[in-house]
């Protein structure tokens, strides 16, 4: 017994109706025990069997998708088995639709399968994009190639977006094609006003016909910006986002996840930084850089602008130990710091039991830089510095301590006397 399989299209377009057929040839001796098992592909959508050859049973399951047929015994002949499928409107040209069904019956060792294959048409390049009130693109969310012209299309769930997080979506003849979530190409947050979201079709010969539908975005918006600092006041880190404005209280009940943040490269340790109206932001423990910081005390800084141009600032502290780092203990040694008798090279030492590269700048007492910086060796907390061609005098040795992860961990500072 042999089973064998045609489609009515072997190129086809977006909704096209497709009928299937299969054959069914038994030469000998009746067939026992027959089966048909035929599961629809992605992209295909079930319309109805046709007649089944006398003697067998029919049953679609929808929950698998599959179409069986069966048979106590078949005699010997030839039997056709019908049935139509569409194809949905979201499958993009180019692509393959491989449909199989497989063969059973009595003593047969493996079953037995046959094949074909729909390719999609390709016809347009659609374009679909946001638009400002002056005819400026704003954003463009997708480009797709179909077999269909779109020449008109829904938008759900409303025409209009009122939080920070809502968004309106594109769906045609039940599809859904393209979403926009309000936000600009660099995804930030549009300002409120009415938006066009346009459909551009390109056909094969570069002719261009267009549909739109208007969207209105209108809501109040309050820019956060979290600013980290480190014991020296410096800025390590800053964090940005948007929240729905509550009207004044963003900040109310601001929270941290916890008090310590133990972060390292190889993990994902990280502290939240939430607020009673839902907005939350994630430390994880790195500078700007990337770098994982130095163990030590940090204050978060959380500033909010509101719709109004009110702004709102809160801090909170947090304690970081990282699990690869130590603090030092706070000196930075000249060896020797007093050169004399024609010596004009010192080695500065930094006292930790955490590796780092000392990369070493030369001040004069006017708070000149003198000369480049000057490296030490990688990971031993020294460097060798030259004060070679300086006049005798005061200078200051300003020590950048760099971790294992390329970043600074603080700068300490080292006196030298240079006496010719």
């Amino acid at each position: 017994m042999e089973i064998s399989k045609t489609v009515s299209e072997l190129v086809a377009k977006n909704g096209d109706a497709l009928t299937y057929t299969l054959t069914l040839r038994v030469t000998g001796n009746t067939a026992n025990g027959v089966q048909v098992m035929d599961p629809l592909p992605g992209h295909l959508v079930y319309g109805g069997a046709g007649v089944v050859p006398a003697g067998g049973t029919f049953n679609w399951d929808a929950s698998s998708k599959t179409l069986v047929w069966s048979w106590t015994s078949l005699a010997p002949g030839t039997y056709l088995l019908t049935y139509q499928a569409a194809v949905d409107l979201a499958v993009t040209s180019g692509t393959v639709i491989t449909n199989c069904a497989g063969l059973t019956y009595s003593g047969l060792a493996s079953s037995k399968s046959a094949c074909v294959s729909t390719t999609m048409a390709s016809l347009y390049t659609v374009h679909v994009g946001v638009y400002n009130e002056a005819g400026e693109l704003v954003k463009e969310i997708s480009v797709l190639q179909m077999s269909e012209e779109i020449d008109s299309f829904s938008v759900f769930d409303s025409p209009t977006i009122t939080s920070v997080h809502g968004s309106v979506y594109i769906e045609v003849k039940g599809e859904k094609i393209a979403t926009w979530d309000g936000t600009n190409q660099a995804g930030d947050p549009v300002s409120n006003g009415k938006y066009y979201l346009k459909v551009d079709n390109v056909d094969g010969f570069g002719t261009v016909t267009s549909v739109s539908q208007s969207v209105l975005v209108n809501r109040s918006i309050a820019r956060v910006q979290v600013d980290i600092f480190n014991e020296a006041g410096e800025i390590v880190r800053h964090l940005y986002s948007y929240a729905d404005d509550p009207g004044g209280g963003t900040l109310e009940n601001l929270q941290l996840s916890s008090s310590v943040l133990n972060p390292s490269a190889s993990t994902n340790g990280s502290v939240n930084i939430t607020a009673s109206n839902g907005m939350t932001l994630v430390w994880n423990g790195k500078s700007d850089s990337g770098s994982v910081v130095s163990n030590g005390r940090y204050e978060i800084e959380i500033h909010v602008t509101d719709g109004k141009g009110g702004e709102q600032v809160v801090s909170r502290g947090i304690v970081v130990e990282s699990q690869n780092q130590s603090l030092t203990n706070g000196n930075v040694i000249a060896e020797p710091n007093i050169l004399k008798g024609g010596r004009t090279t010192t080695t500065l030492v930094v006292e930790s039991n955490t590796p780092f590269t000392l990369v070493v700048q030369l001040y004069d007492v006017a708070g000149e830089k003198l000369g480049a910086p000057q490296p030490g060796k990688t990971g031993s907390n020294r460097a060798e510095v030259s004060l070679s061609g300086l006049s005798s005098g005061l200078y200051f040795a300003v020590v950048n301590l760099i971790n294992a992860e390329g970043g600074s961990a603080g700068k300490q500072t080292a006196r030298i006397v240079l006496l010719r």
